[in-house]
This record gives structure tokens, sequence and C-alpha cells, in this order.
């Protein structure tokens, strides 16, 4: 099961990873489901492309059991697609960060010969802040997200040939506990579900991202002769879940 050949996805080796990731997924249809789910996404796929009217006309006869696979199959596709892309967007902007430099250390080139007393102001007062939206429909499930993560690990991870093989199979153990995850919830989300979908990408940043950046943010002041005051906020995190906007505040590093 791979859509790979799409135009829109320029890079030979993205292109290979979807590949391998949607071949794998087909042979867990296979696996979980039998062999006739794996043909009929591949019918439709192919009739979404060739025949419209064809891909229509068979999903209208298709029974209400086999449709909810049908759907899974391709959203769980989708999903590994976008990690895949993911993980090759991360590779991309590490390597130019190598080449060029990163970007608070480029906006700290550029400071070098700006008035000290405005930037110091100027530092006083920042606080970006991101903000969490509410959208239940959107957010996939944390035992969902976290086999993704794995999955986003093993293609972070370099493999010579001899180890392909075993590469593989432990891609195809995530795919297949992908598959036997349920994304959906049976009933609608909470506020406090909602929370929760938060807190997990929250707990991400705080692990890494966020001290990273914060620590980068200091040393590129300082090295412009700038010092983050103790008192400042210069990054919090908003939230419109549960309908009440709240915020987070992140000290930088001491």
């Amino acid at each position: 099961m791979s859509s790979a050949d799409d135009q829109t996805t320029t890079s030979p080796e993205l292109r290979a990873d979807i590949r391998r990731l949607g071949d794998l997924l087909g042979e867990t249809l296979v696996r979980q489901e039998g062999p006739e789910l794996l043909d009929l996404v591949e019918k439709v796929r192919r009739l979404t492309r060739e025949d419209g009217e064809a891909a229509a006309d068979l999903l209208r006869g298709t029974e209400l059991e086999t449709a909810a696979k049908l759907v899974r199959a391709f959203s769980t596709y989708f999903h590994l697609a976008n990690v895949t892309e993911q993980v090759h967007r991360g590779r991309e902007l590490r390597a130019k960060r190598a080449a060029e430099g990163g970007l608070l250390a480029r906006t700290a080139d550029r400071l070098k010969d700006a008035d000290p007393d405005h930037i110091r102001e100027t530092v006083r007062n920042l606080n970006v802040r991101p903000v969490f939206t509410a959208h239940p429909t959107e957010a996939a499930r944390r035992s969902v997200l976290n086999k993704l993560r794995r999955i986003a690990a093993l293609l972070e991870t370099p493999v010579i040939e001899a180890d392909r093989r075993r590469y593989d199979t432990r891609l195809a153990e995530n795919i297949d506990l992908v598959w036997q995850t349920d994304e959906l919830r049976v009933v609608r989300p909470e506020p406090a579900d909602e929370a929760r979908n938060a807190i997990y990408y929250l707990d991400e940043l705080h692990a890494g991202a966020v001290g990273d950046v914060l620590e980068d943010l200091t040393a590129e002041l300082e090295r412009v002769g700038v010092t983050v005051p103790a008192e400042t906020r210069p990054l919090t995190f908003g939230t419109w879940i549960g309908a009440t906007a709240t915020a987070t505040p992140t000290s930088p590093p001491r």
C-alpha cells in the first residue's frame, strides 16, 4: 500500500521511506485482516485516480464494517506518511543549521551593532506565546501518538544494510500495534481529555525543545553583551482548552 509516487514528494529518500512504510502497512493488513482488505484498498486507490465514478459506486456498495476498516487503512497510511515527512524535514533543518547556523545565532549576528540599551529593554519584555487550541476531532489519541513516535525514532536511526531486516521487523511490529490501537473515541472528549492530549505535547517540549531554545537564546544574547533578566519569561504557552485562556510560564535557564 503506497502512494509515494506523488510528485509533491520530491526527495527520493523520502519517497523511498514512505513506500517502505506503505509496503509494511500492506503486510500488516494481510496479517491482521486478510488479503481481501489489501486488495480492496489497492482497488480503491487505483479507481480514485482513474475513475472517480467507479470508485464512488464501489464505496456505496461496501458494507459498513468493511468501510470502517478501509477508512482506517488510509488513515493509518497518512499517519505513517506524515511521520516520515516530519523525520525528513527535521534532517533538512539540522543540515541547514549546521551549514548556516541557527536562527537565533543569525539574529544575534544582526544585533551586534544595535543599541545595547534598546536590546536589553526588548529582551526584558520579550514574550513569545504559542497557544494550544482545542480541536479534539484533529487530535490523535496518546496511545497512537506514542506508537508513531517509536516509528519516528526508528526512521531517525542510521541503519547499515546488514541490519535492514531487523530494522524493518521493528517497524512492522510497531505498525501492527498502530493498527491494533483504535484511534477513534467512542464518546465525545471532555475538556479533561483535551487537556491530557495537550500535556502530551507539553511533556515532550519541556523534555527537550524548550530547554534547548532557552539555553541557545541566553547564550546568543550573552554573545552580544545582553543578559536575560531572571524575572523575564521569554516563552510561555497558552491554551484555549476548556474555553478558558491560561498560560504556563517557562523560565530562562539559570
